[in-house]
């Protein structure tokens, strides 16, 4: 009998006070009278190619800048991480969790800085940190793991934009070699080994052959990457189809995560053991949310051939 069970953590690309309701919402999202959604996204700080320091509302760095610029300034002054407050992002995912049971997930550019904060709140509970694509500095990841080993978090390792060989070549089903996607991969689980759960999450590459994918999916790297760590017993895959699809292909996001949840790895295994992906509205990248509305529809699908592992029930018992 195939491992069917599946975690999907949904909201906004970035969360901040506007868009805070929407993911209450997500959270109410049931199957059979089950909660369907077992984690947030509430990300606060953005990684983004350019930072225009005058008009920051153009180039929206998320819900924590300001924040995070005055705590440059702390550490610049000789201060440390008890002189942090929490983030609002921090302050927001940790009331929602109180509420819903939806564990909070975050993109992480600043390590010390942003898990020290996330560390105020979330010491005891569970919480998912994950690398920007465009950082696979392993050293950064060491520190997450750390923090994750010491509160029982997990940590997320997103691919890199580029694949390093040939698309059809390394999405062969025959290829039986490394690309270079995979190597670096398997370098930042290395990292990660501290952390009591370590997430794979594919999110495509950015490359010639993309079409009008954003990035184009690498599954069979991705099954590949998953298959040399499952005897760690802690190494689990996720989709990532809001950065893979994109604006370009986002009416076909539901249809195409379907899909993905369908692969398999091995006989007895599914190919993915969770979804990471962006919903409803946000001040950047909005194009490729699917609705709350959307969500749900894909909720129902899944569920005729997957366990949804919803959020916890009861939070406040």
């Amino acid at each position: 009998m195939l491992n069917s069970s599946v975690k999907i953590f949904a909201g906004p690309d970035s969360l901040d006070d506007f868009n805070i309701d929407e993911v209450y919402r997500i959270a109410e999202l049931k199957v059979n009278d089950h909660p369907s959604i077992y984690g947030a996204r509430t990300v606060g700080l953005k990684s983004r190619t350019n930072l225009d320091h005058q008009n920051t509302d153009s180039v929206f760095m998320g819900y924590d800048f300001v924040a995070i610029m005055n705590y440059f300034n702390i550490f610049g002054l000789g201060g440390n991480a008890d002189d942090l407050i929490p983030l609002p992002t921090v302050e927001m995912a940790e009331k929602l969790y109180h509420d819903t049971g939806l564990i909070p997930s975050s993109e992480i550019m600043l390590p010390a800085i942003q898990l020290a904060c996330i560390k105020k709140s979330f010491s005891n509970d569970p919480f998912l940190v994950w690398n920007s694509a465009v950082d696979q500095l392993g050293w950064h990841v060491r520190q997450m793991a750390g923090f994750a080993e010491e509160h029982g978090w997990m940590v997320g390792l997103k691919n890199g934009k580029w694949l390093g060989e040939e698309y059809e070549v390394s999405e062969s089903e025959d290829f039986d070699g490394k690309s270079s996607i995979e190597t670096v991969g398997d370098g930042l689980v290395n990292y990660a080994t501290l952390a009591p759960e370590i997430v794979l999450i594919q999110g495509g590459c950015d490359l010639p052959a993309k079409g009008e994918y954003r990035n184009l999916p690498i599954h069979q790297a991705a099954k590949r990457t998953k298959l040399r760590h499952l005897d760690k017993g802690n190494v689990q895959l996720y989709f990532d189809p809001s950065h893979s699809l994109g604006p370009k292909m986002r009416d076909q996001i539901v249809d195409k995560t379907v899909e993905a949840m369908q692969m398999k790895l091995t006989d007895e295994q599914f190919l993915y053991d969770g979804i990471l992906i962006e919903v409803g509205t946000a001040k950047c990248d909005t194009h490729q949310h699917i609705s709350v509305d959307e969500l749900e529809e894909l909720v129902d699908r899944l569920s005729e051939f997957r366990t949804l592992a919803g959020r916890r029930e009861n939070v406040n018992a």
